[in-house]
């Protein structure tokens, strides 16, 4: 059974004018995601009426998570390249406004918006200007942090050079002594474990030399992607798997460091039919995420509607998902600390209101 209520750490939205590939260069015409996506269509979604009333939780908000807006190459004219980036801002002001009713503004609790971390500092500190203006006072107080996805950089040498060498941990330095938290968006299944070792130095770095106050927060999404499909070779733990594991046990001991239960569906080798199946071939890495990170520095996150794509057909990715992550908190953690994944966490990590 599901908790009675919950915080979504981890959704998308979009509106009609951006589910397009002007908008979205990943969103292909005709693919499931291709459509407007919005927080009463997320809402319905939460309520599965194939399952007991008794499964489908409350959701008592959610983050809303940055879409991967299309971007130019950048130029010195910031509103020029990252206009589709603006345009997401002023999305998330018309849900604020009430233009989508008073629900989705009350629902919407945090977000995370893109920021331009390959940048020049100047740029950065230009980005934050641009879209406080942009978004307005109320939209501003729910912005909690930011993202800039580095899953998508597959040569280790480009991703080394934009992590480590250039001005991306100076840049992280700038949201924590501004109060901002940073998603770490990473991918062990597409890319490799070096993705995950990379990022975990320039994790370490941001920290160095930054007063408590001003350390950025890292809040690592997904379990870092990892590849589900296989974990041992020969009798022996897949390299892959150990080398996870052992930059997940690094992850943990950089401070105010949390980690999403999120994004499962889409590093599955098969679509799956049921939470059963779900919960039986991500055991090994939620356990050894749950016996390194431990209840208060983990969250749950649905990844709607991405959820939707990869997930089981009979019936609501969300409800299946939020049942998977309900069997294995039961399996792996004390019934008292349930609450912190659920809700606690998010709130802590995201300074929810």
């Amino acid at each position: 059974m599901a908790p009675s209520s919950l915080i979504d750490s981890h959704i998308h939205l979009w509106p009609a004018s951006a589910s397009n590939q002007n908008a979205h260069t990943w969103m292909t015409p005709g693919m499931p995601l291709a459509k407007p996506h919005l927080l009463s269509n997320y809402l319905l979604a939460t309520q599965d009426k194939t399952v007991t009333t008794a499964r489908n939780p409350t959701v008592e908000g959610v983050v809303y998570v940055e879409t991967d807006r299309a971007l130019l190459p950048p130029t010195s004219d910031l509103t020029s390249w990252a206009a589709e980036a603006l345009k997401e801002i002023t999305f998330l002001l018309s849900i604020v406004s009430g233009d989508y009713g008073p629900e989705a503004n009350t629902k919407l609790l945090g977000i995370v918006l893109w920021a331009p971390m390959d940048q020049p500092t100047s740029t950065i500190l230009e980005w934050l200007e641009l879209a406080e203006q942009t978004a307005g006072s109320e939209t501003w107080k729910r912005v909690k942090g930011f993202r800039f996805l580095l899953q998508g950089l597959r040569e280790e040498a480009k991703f080394r050079e934009v992590v480590l060498d250039g001005p991306f941990v100076k840049n992280l330095k700038i949201l924590g002594r501004r109060g901002f938290s940073f998603d770490v968006g990473v991918d062990q299944h597409s890319s490799g474990a070096w993705q995950l070792e990379i990022v975990e130095q320039a994790m370490r770095r941001a920290h160095e030399g930054v007063e408590e106050g001003g350390k950025v927060t890292f809040i690592v999404n997904h379990l870092c992607k990892p590849d589900f499909s296989n974990r041992t070779e020969l009798g022996h733990e897949d390299e892959g798997f150990v080398r996870w594991k052992q930059a997940i046990e690094k992850m943990v001991k950089c401070e105010r460091t949390y980690m999403k239960l999120s994004g499962a569906f889409s590093e599955l080798a098969e679509t799956p039919t049921a939470e059963t199946d779900v919960a039986e071939q991500i055991e090994p890495w939620v356990k050894h995420v749950f016996e390194w990170f431990g209840s208060k520095r983990m969250m749950f996150g649905s990844d709607w509607p991405v959820c939707n794509v990869n997930g089981p057909k009979n019936g609501s990715p969300f409800s299946v998902w939020a049942s998977t992550v309900d069997q294995l908190l039961h399996k792996f953690v004390p019934t008292g600390d349930h609450q912190h994944i659920w809700s606690g966490t998010a709130r802590e990590a995201y300074r929810l209101q």
